[in-house]
Formats: C-alpha cells, structure tokens, sequence
C-alpha cells in the first residue's frame, strides 16, 4: 500500500503543468479526472489552483494550468469513481462548490470535474 501510494506520487510529481499526461496508455488505468477551475461570477479560468485527488491513503496533487484547466490519472482500473474525493484550493479563494459528471455509464468514464472558486474581500 504505501509502495502503491509512493508510485501514485510519484507520477503525480513527474505529470507537467496543468496534469497533461504523455500518454493515456499508463499503468494507472481506471477512472481518470480532468476539468476546470472558474472564479464564480465571471467563470474565468483560475490558474495556479492545487486541485487533490485522495482515495484512502493514495494522493495525487497537481495545479491547473494557465487557463484553469488539470488532469489527474486513474487509480487503478478496480477504483470506483465516487470513491475518490476531489479538492480544489488556492490561497486568496475560497472554494463555493466541486461538481463532478461521468462521461458515460462505463465503469472506467473518465469524470468531468468542475471547482467554482471565490475570491477572498
């Protein structure tokens, strides 16, 4: 398990900015998430956002790219997509709401994640 949680950080260190991946054929298969972050009110994209992604004691942190947008690689092809629990935040926001939508009933869907962020007063 924490060679696994090891292995998850470690990709999630070596993937560039904004989560772009080399290559969708990786070992860590499964549901992947990918989406945008928007200030609410005007719905621009927010850059520099660490959008985190936990299933039990696995983590992947990564940051949206300049504009809002971030991908985060499968858990492992047996990973139930409403398992894993999505954060998004950035200092001088508060984050309002993470809405997530499947693209499709398949048990792999990649999932659509969208983080609506306020900015602080």
């Amino acid at each position: 398990m924490i060679l696994a949680g090891f292995a998850v950080a470690l990709f999630a260190s070596s993937m560039a900015r904004g989560g772009e991946v080399a290559s969708e054929k990786d070992e860590f298969n499964g549901p992947s998430f990918f989406g945008e972050a928007k200030e609410a009110g005007s719905l621009r994209p927010v850059q520099n956002v660490q959008v985190k992604a936990e299933l039990g004691e696995q983590r992947v942190l990564t940051f949206t790219s300049d504009e809002g947008s971030f991908k985060i690689p499968g858990f492992g092809k047996d990973t139930v997509a409403d398992s894993v629990t999505i954060s998004c935040a950035k200092e001088g926001y508060r984050t309002l709401d993470i809405s997530r939508r499947r693209l499709s009933g398949a048990a792999d869907a990649p999932v659509v994640v969208e983080c609506l962020l306020e900015r602080l007063p």
